[in-house]
């Protein structure tokens, strides 16, 4: 896959991210359970969502257009 390719997936994915944080999937209403490691719910998502996002940054600058100019 190019890097022309991978930059617009990268977008495309933080976009569906975005949408997502703030769908009831990871903010789900009047909603604690289940628990993971003593973390409510909406903490261990929000902290899964911030891997993701740092992952698709880290790629996202490797393979943006405008790299070596």
């Amino acid at each position: 896959m190019n890097s022309s390719k991978l930059w617009t997936l990268c977008r495309i994915v933080v976009f569906i991210m975005v949408i997502l944080i703030f769908s009831p999937l990871v903010i789900p209403v009047g909603k604690a359970d289940p628990f993971l490691l003593g973390m409510p719910y909406t903490l261990w998502m929000g902290f899964l969502v911030s891997l993701i996002l740092l992952a698709l940054t880290i790629i996202g600058s490797f393979v943006h257009p405008g790299r070596d100019e």
